[in-house]
């Protein structure tokens, strides 16, 4: 319910994040055994299974206080998965033919996405007394909060009440265990990251990159930058442009390479240190799929496999009745 959601930290700030300081990050959780294998990470489809089930919960705890929200709209763009470019977007053909895929919306899309808001319509529709009530139901008005300290030094933070907690443990088995293992995963990619950035190989390619697309026109510092100086609406020529440029500045930079040699290095640093959360997180996600999975089955009854389902027990049904 990603529109829920973001309409859940607007209004109620639930969700905290504080700045802890200066100095070192948290201490390093308890370490597995050496010698023990670290879980594959859960696919993309995979996490949206998970994420789906997650909304589905939500919404079926809403409904027994009395909300009967509607589902969230489908993301706006679908098609070719992206290729990885948390830092920089690499593969040069494939943004010659996908420009950013679904990182970036048309304006048509955005358009729809701004019209077509049912959780948010729902919620608007209610009193100011009975929508406080549902964010309360929802997201726990802030009772029995767990926190966790993040890897980079900042704290999170969320109620262990409401149906968003309810549902991710009855997804997971355990929401405080789920909760901290999953912020601390989330968090070990953000610092490795930042580290990555910060690193003097990094920025040195990024200034070549930076004279690269700034010779084609595009005077940014970052890859970051050139997107934000895209938007998210801008017309499909404007982002082929803008993917083209940046991917093949990437690989004639040098930028592409490095990019992935040093964060790896720092990938692997950081996620050694919290070891433990990051094997949890993954175990917990994987365990957590054949549950996942049965619930959208269930849910979505125009699904293939549902359809063949109905229509077996139909037949089934027909042929007792018929020895009767």
């Amino acid at each position: 319910m990603r529109g829920f959601a973001v309409l859940s930290v607007l209004l109620l700030g639930i969700g905290t994040l504080t700045a802890c300081g200066p100095g070192d990050p948290a201490a390093p959780a308890q370490r597995t055994a050496p010698d023990a294998a670290l879980p594959r990470e859960a696919t993309t489809g995979e996490l949206s299974a998970l994420r789906r089930a997650e909304d589905i919960l939500e919404r079926r705890c809403m409904a027994r206080a009395g909300f009967r929200l509607p589902a969230a709209p489908e993301p706006a763009r679908t098609g070719t998965e992206p290729p990885p470019m948390a830092l920089v977007l690499a593969d040069a053909a494939w943004a010659r033919e996908h420009g950013y895929g679904s990182r970036v919306r048309t304006p048509e899309e955005t358009a729809r996405l701004r019209a077509n808001d049912p959780v948010g319509d729902y919620l608007r529709a209610l009193s100011p007394k009975r929508r406080a009530e549902a964010l309360r139901v929802w997201q726990g008005g802030g009772v029995d909060t767990v926190e966790v300290t993040l890897p980079g030094g900042a704290t999170t933070g969320r109620s262990t009440r409401g149906c968003t907690s309810e549902a991710r443990g009855e997804l997971y088995g355990d929401f405080r265990v789920w909760f901290g293992a999953d912020a601390v995963d989330r968090g070990v990619s953000a610092l490795a990251m930042s580290r990555t950035q910060a690193d003097p190989a990094y920025t040195k390619a990024l200034r070549s990159w930076s004279d690269c697309v700034t010779g084609r026109g595009l005077p940014h510092e970052s890859p970051e930058r050139l997107r934000a100086a895209l938007g998210d609406s801008a017309p499909t020529a404007k982002e082929f442009e803008y993917a083209v440029a940046e991917a093949e500045c990437a690989v004639d930079s040098g930028l592409a390479e490095v990019a992935v040699d040093v964060g790896e290095r720092h990938l692997a640093e950081v996620r050694e240190r919290y070891l433990a959360d990051v094997t949890n997180a993954r175990r917990m996600r994987l365990a957590a799929l054949p549950k996942a999975q049965q619930i959208v089955r269930d849910e979505d009854p125009s699904r293939p496999d549902n359809q063949n389902n109905a229509l077996s027990n139909t037949r089934s049904n027909t042929q007792k009745r018929g020895t009767r």
